[in-house]
């Protein structure tokens, strides 16, 4: 393990600065003009009351195509389905749990063991069994909603699904309040340029043999953009709303989305610069840490400029935090990480390449170890 200080080497300058960019929408298409097109299924990833499914459930009525309610936490499966059938809509629901028979990535694995960076969640989990599902019935694309969202429409899905006849992703623009990392929100707080960009959370996929998996990590979607090649290019159109939420009721959520914004984040500024992924050395990540650590700075100086009050004093002992794991994080890691995170790649195209075909999406979830409750209303 290299320790921040330790080689001189790791810290010359880069050939090029790299470092925080406030805005990547150069990597976004808004095409105008295509055919909207089918979307055999969205799928929930849900933790919350059931009830904060009503819109996605009603959506998936508009739709007539099943919604996919991956459940845990304080959401439960019988609840959505029995909701659904009093709304006539159709529903698939799935208590999800760690019977789920999904490849065990090195990846996860690694970050598992580093207790002070790891995110434990399974919003993953729950997309990656969506796309293993669709593999299984044969479907060639899927949208994926977050539950919190609101505005749903059904011909936004439907565009989303024709747009992706000419890309491999498309997405929803967020309307609402912005989805940002805590450090993002903290740029924002201050006056500092941040953007927002597209994320699972609105997200419809082309499913085949190439479709990239979701590493159990904060900004997990971003490196399932990475997946298939340097950074995906993702075509937006229509709207979606995100429910506000505070990003600093808690410094947790700030420990627990440094490295994986670390890591996206710097991925993607190599995009920027067009630089190839494999430019993402020890070298490269000592920079670009170190980058990441004056940005942080710089945020910090102009709050304590402010008028002190309990906000302020919230958003700074978040980003405390956020400069205290950014600080642990070891370029060394970073490297271990991408490469067992490339070689996870493989390890999942084989295993989606291996799936049995089946017609019924009960039989597809009880061949990953796990019960779907399904309502399809007659037609």
């Amino acid at each position: 393990m290299v320790e921040r200080g330790m080689t001189a080497a790791l810290r010359r300058p880069v050939a090029r600065t790299v470092g925080h960019r406030y805005s990547h929408g150069h990597l976004l298409a808004r095409p105008t003009r295509f055919t909207p097109g089918d979307m055999p299924a969205i799928v929930v990833p849900t933790i919350r009351n059931p009830a904060t499914m009503r819109d996605s459930v009603l959506l998936a009525r508009e739709l007539g195509r099943p919604m996919i309610a991956l459940c845990s936490g304080w959401s439960s499966a019988e609840i959505v389905r029995k909701q659904a059938e009093k709304l006539d809509a159709p529903v698939i629901a799935v208590d999800v749990t760690d019977r789920a028979k999904l490849p065990v990535f090195s990846c996860d694995v690694l970050l598992a063991g580093h207790k002070r960076l790891n995110r434990a969640t399974d919003v993953s989990i729950k997309r990656n069994l969506g796309l293993a599902v669709a593999r299984m019935l044969r479907w060639q694309r899927i949208a994926f909603l977050d539950d919190d969202l609101t505005h749903l429409r059904p011909e936004d899905i439907r565009n989303a699904g024709g747009l992706l006849d000419d890309y491999n992703v498309s997405a929803m623009h967020n309307g609402g309040f912005p989805d940002n990392s805590v450090v993002c929100h903290a740029r924002r707080e201050v006056g500092l340029p941040q953007d927002v960009f597209v994320g699972g959370g609105a997200m419809a996929v082309r499913v085949n043999a190439r479709t990239p998996f979701f590493p159990t990590i904060y900004n997990e979607d971003w490196l399932f953009l990475v997946g298939r090649r340097n950074v995906e290019r993702v075509a937006v159109h229509g709207r979606v709303d995100q429910d506000r939420y505070d990003p600093f009721l808690s410094p947790e959520r700030a420990r627990s989305e440094e490295f994986g914004d670390c890591l996206a984040e710097g991925l993607f500024s190599l995009s920027d610069h067009e630089r190839p992924m494999q430019a993402a050395d020890e070298r490269f990540w000592r920079a670009f840490l170190d980058d990441r650590i004056a940005m942080i700075d710089e945020i910090l100086a102009l709050l304590h400029l402010r008028r002190p009050d309990e906000r302020r004093n919230r958003i700074i002992q978040a980003l405390k935090v956020a400069r205290g794991r950014c600080q642990i994080i070891d370029p060394a890691f970073c490297v271990a990480y991408l490469g067992a995170w490339r070689a996870d790649l493989d390890v999942w195209r084989r295993f989606q390449t291996g799936l049995p075909r089946h017609a019924d999406p009960a039989d597809a979830f009880a061949a990953l170890g796990l019960k779907a409750y399904v309502h399809m209303p007659a037609t």
